[in-house]
């Protein structure tokens, strides 16, 4: 009788301590605005990124990297995105690139689009391991952003200047982390003055908490500026506001 009350007990109280786990993991909502709620729900989410009508790239077959010159050992202390409109160019940074990489992949597959020269990069001894090696073409893109130094200035969009195209160039450069900041989009929206078309995002962003911490989601803002004459973007950036997450 003493043993199966003892099974009976081991079995309740692993259920019990599911069940509470389960609830533990809600417990932050406790206190927090319907907004600030739906906020952290889209930061915990698995699935949600962007907004409905977002540009960004579906069902790539790898990692996305941008060549720049640190990559292909021009500069250390300086980190620019490259750009060229000559594919051979383009391919033999790349090829650099993968020659002073901790390990050698190999050039498998190439492409080009409006926006960027592609060498798709396998690396022999684990097959999944895929590198996307870009390069931005300069008839769409020139960078002049600093990931080390992080300025304001962003670049050259090289295209007609209108919504249509700036909104489109923001979220290729949002998506892609042509700049040191990314994550998931709120809300974005446009706005157009005689001589510059603006571009707002709301960001959101998880800071994991160690054992015994909380998580803290960070909602930012970011205003993203093309002059219409010179295609020359910048962006300014701030936070809005942190709300208490999950706590480990």
């Amino acid at each position: 009788m003493k043993k199966e009350l003892f099974y009976i007990l081991t079995i309740f109280l692993v259920f019990s301590c599911d069940v509470i786990k389960i609830n533990h993991d809600d417990d932050y909502k406790i206190g927090l605005s319907k907004e600030d709620q739906e906020i952290a729900e889209k930061a915990y989410s698995k699935t949600y990124m962007y907004p409905e009508g977002f540009n960004y790239e579906k069902n790539l077959e790898g990692s996305i990297y941008y060549e720049n010159t640190v990559s292909i050992r021009s500069h250390q202390d300086t980190w620019i995105e490259l750009n060229t409109n000559d594919k051979q160019q383009a391919k033999d940074w790349s090829e650099i690139s993968s020659q002073t990489s901790a390990y050698y992949r190999d050039l498998v597959a190439e492409r080009e689009t409006e926006k960027f020269f592609e060498f798709k990069r396998v690396y022999s001894v684990r097959p999944n391991d895929v590198i996307l090696s870009r390069v931005h073409k300069s008839s769409y893109f020139i960078p002049i952003y600093d990931k080390f130094k992080k300025p304001n200035g962003i670049g050259s969009l090289k295209v007609a200047i209108n919504k249509e195209t700036v909104k489109e160039f923001i979220e290729y450069i949002w998506a892609n982390y042509c700049i040191a900041y990314s994550g998931k989009v709120l809300e974005n929206s446009l706005f157009e003055s005689s001589d510059t078309i603006r571009y707002n995002l709301k960001s959101v962003n998880v800071i994991y908490g160690d054992w015994g911490l909380c998580d803290i989601i960070e909602v930012s803002n970011f205003d993203f500026y093309v002059d219409k004459k010179s295609g020359m973007a910048t962006f300014e950036s701030n936070k809005i506001k942190e709300i208490k997450g999950i706590c480990r």
